[in-house]
């Protein structure tokens, strides 16, 4: 009896794995790194072809040039970090042993516990915001994701784009949070290069390739299934008990 209910237990779990939402390679989901960029995170960040007014979220010099992009841009490089969520309150530097997301070591906003691995930083969030649930990526095209979170967690930057400011947030309202940015200007050649790395990769083609609306299906199909699940086990349960 015992195996019979573990083989139609396992059954009901893979129908739930398989009804997962639907992924399709990135070049069939965004045309190109402008779509990538600015579908892919619902208008976080903008598709910028003058590069010397557009972050990059990678670089390998000693200073964060993404500050000079602020000046440029008639802003002031924070010394406070307005995004929260994993997030400290004031940037600052972390340890030797902060290599994942290294530029930013001497000034950030994240801590290592948080991006000590790609896994871990990939786990972050909760399973419905990894970007491997279609299949692995390739290492090229993980690295990408890896750098994006690098560049929202640390760079003190990003949080001049929160969508919600301090001065507007409403904690009664449900459409505010703290850790959303908006129509912030990424180089279009990092764009590009991401979807050249990426572009024969599975991701999630939910709602044409809104990471947020594949995030909020996936919850929503979890619980669907969970339901379902439970109720399997109590039919079977029921069944063996007559």
């Amino acid at each position: 009896m015992a195996p019979m209910i573990l083989f139609l237990l396992a059954a009901v779990a893979g129908a739930a794995v398989a009804g997962d939402v639907p992924c399709r390679p990135i070049r069939d989901i965004y045309p190109s790194g402008k779509e990538l960029c600015e579908k892919m995170w619902d208008g976080a960040f903008v598709y910028e072809t003058d590069l010397s007014r557009a972050y990059t979220m990678w670089f390998f010099e000693r200073d964060n040039p993404n500050d000079k992009v602020s000046y440029k841009l008639g802003k002031t490089p924070p010394n406070k970090c307005y995004l929260q969520y994993l997030h400290k309150t004031v940037p600052g530097p972390e340890p030797d042993n902060f290599t994942e997301c290294h530029p930013w070591k001497d000034r950030t906003c994240c801590r290592q516990q948080t991006v000590p691995s790609p896994q871990k930083i990939n786990q972050n969030y909760g399973p419905e915001w990894r970007w491997d649930r279609c299949g692995p990526l390739s290492s090229a095209c993980e690295r990408f994701f890896v750098q994006e979170a690098c560049f929202y967690e640390c760079d003190p930057n990003a949080g001049l784009y929160r969508k919600v400011s301090d001065k507007d947030f409403d904690e009664s309202n449900p459409e505010h949070n703290k850790w959303q940015i908006q129509g912030m200007p990424i180089r279009a050649d990092y764009c590009d290069a991401w979807w050249t790395a990426c572009r024969n990769d599975l991701f999630c083609a939910h709602s044409q390739g809104s990471y947020f609306s594949c995030a909020a299906e996936y919850d929503k199909a979890g619980k669907d299934y969970f339901s379902d699940f439970i109720n399997s086990i109590k039919s079977i349960i029921a069944w063996f008990s007559q």
